[in-house]
């Protein structure tokens, strides 16, 4: 079972990391027009520090699942950490406890 949880931990921090990297990446695609193109169908501005870029509606729906689903991936992954320790960083610390005061 152990195993299935660092799996699927690593899956969920990598789909996380990468999510965000592709909604951030987004203010830099070359191929977003500056100017609206409705009969493209591009009509959803994208702040681009104070000038917009217009998105087609596929390009929206990938900034939006980006920028919403990075958080919950991202705290899913710490509520594994934390719930169910897959790679036992909590009995570890347990196990060698802290250092004394006054230890150099």
């Amino acid at each position: 079972m152990r195993r299935f949880w660092k799996f699927f931990a690593i899956v969920v921090f990598m789909t996380g990391f990468g999510s965000g990297v592709v909604g951030f990446s987004m203010f830099w695609w070359p191929n977003i027009p500056s100017s609206p193109r409705p009969e493209e169908g591009r009509i959803y501005p994208l702040n681009n520090h104070g000038h917009y870029t217009y998105m087609n509606p596929s390009e929206h729906l990938i900034q939006e699942l980006t920028w919403n689903g990075t958080p919950i991936l991202l705290l899913t992954f710490a509520a594994i950490q934390y719930l169910v320790d897959p790679f036992d960083e909590i009995r570890k610390k347990r196990k060698y406890g802290t250092k004394p005061r006054g230890f150099l």
